[in-house]
């Protein structure tokens, strides 16, 4: 509903329409709680979670921080955490991404956390809608403060107000 809502927002402005250490094994590429959040006992969802997590990173090393488990009140569990793919060790602080994943879904959801631009070429507004719909998804399950999202929407649509069309302004 709120994609919906931030769409018909968007488009008439557009003039279209945990413990330290490598607690989980993976097959192709490692992983590290850089935090001491994986939790004591990690169920099957997580441990899943997380190894799908980490193919996503092909063959980088990817670092995990700050994870945290809740459960929906339909008692499905929620994985939230956030994600780093930088080589360094440790990871710089500012290279962590949220991601989140919710037990029976389609797997982690990761905001890349890109700085929107002051100017966007109109090739470009979908991308960017598409990544805000992974911060509302985030916040919907509860790894993101509420707010983040219309925060996200709200500066996205300053940037549209004033977007480039074909090169111009």
């Amino acid at each position: 509903m709120k994609r919906f809502l931030a769409l018909c927002a968007i488009l008439p402005g557009l003039g279209c329409l945990g413990a330290t250490g490598s607690g989980l094994v993976t097959t192709a590429a490692a992983q590290t709680v850089v935090d001491g959040s994986m939790p004591k006992a990690p169920t099957a969802f997580v441990s899943g979670s997380l190894k799908a997590l980490v193919s996503r990173a092909q063959d980088k090393h990817a670092a995990v921080r700050h994870l945290s488990v809740h459960d929906t009140v339909d008692k499905k569990q929620v994985l939230c955490g956030e994600v780093s793919t930088d080589p360094a060790s440790p990871p710089s602080a500012g290279s962590f991404m949220p991601f989140g994943a919710i037990e029976g879904g389609d797997g982690p959801i990761v905001f890349e956390g890109r700085d929107i631009p002051a100017a966007l070429d109109f090739r470009e507004v979908n991308q960017w809608i598409n990544y805000g719909a992974d911060m509302e998804d985030l916040e919907e399950m509860g790894c993101v403060p509420e707010g983040s999202y219309r925060a996200y929407s709200d500066k996205l649509n300053k940037v549209l107000e004033h977007r480039k069309v074909n090169g111009l302004h």
